[in-house]
């Protein structure tokens, strides 16, 4: 009888035990809904940051395409830039309009996201042009903006260091940080960050601004310094 008794507890233990694990690997499944395979890798932490670089790159294509199309979309002409040499902003964008982006802090303490921006900025006598590529790597949902801004009405030209986040739970409007991360220290805890330490250009007007993903490094601030003068004399003059 004793036998029998443990028998069925051992059985018992063992349905329950395979339960939760079909469960949280189900629930860990919607971490990765919709998600490029190679992506997914790399969030599961499969692949490395220099790897998964590379992919994001090679997806979202040549800059130089995307600059010929985006002059096309404006109907630019190479003798009409001439305030300043176009400028290519690259990154990991960690936009919360954009729904159940996942993040992940490489081991180079770098922070990626499932989501890459290229933006191109176009700078005329009169006017600023913004043409903005974004591939979601979720479904692979492709997006593109196209923004004309006359000088006199641009506010500013900011870059910001840290992007904070509201959230880190699935749903609209939220940042997912990568489970992958949450293991990192076996059974410790990791702490969830406020605030990314990544970076992120804005091109501010009245009552709106469009956000670029850029290069979390100091590449862009000579550059920086180039517009935020040109626009200090375009409001002046």
């Amino acid at each position: 009888m004793d036998d029998f008794v443990i028998i069925l507890l051992t059985f018992y233990i063992g349905l329950i035990a395979l339960c939760c694990w079909a469960l949280w690997h189900r629930l860990r499944g919607r971490y990765y809904a919709g998600l490029n395979k190679t992506a997914r890798r790399y969030f599961r932490g499969k692949l490395s940051d220099a790897e998964y670089d590379k992919f994001a790159k090679s997806n979202v294509g040549s800059q130089q395409r995307l600059r010929q199309v985006a002059m096309s979309k404006f109907d630019l002409d190479e003798s009409e830039l001439n305030e300043l040499p176009p400028v290519c902003l690259t990154g990991y964008c960690f936009d919360e309009k954009i729904q159940s982006i996942l993040a992940k802090e490489g081991k180079d303490r770098k922070w990626r996201s499932s989501v890459y921006q290229v933006s191109w900025l176009f700078f005329s006598t009169e006017k600023v042009c913004v043409y903005q590529y974004t591939l979601n790597f979720r479904r692979n949902e492709e997006k593109r903006v196209t923004k004309e801004y006359f000088w006199k009405e641009i506010v500013a030209f900011n870059t910001v260091d840290g992007v904070q986040i509201t959230g880190v739970k699935m749903g609209a409007k939220k940042i997912i940080i990568s489970p992958a991360m949450l293991r990192k220290n076996g059974n410790d805890a990791v702490p969830l960050p406020k605030t990314l330490n990544v970076k992120q250009f804005s091109l501010v007007v009245p009552s709106n601004q469009i956000d670029c993903a850029m290069p979390n490094d100091d590449s862009f601030d000579k550059t920086l310094r180039g517009m935020k003068a040109t626009l200090k004399m375009k409001k002046e003059g």
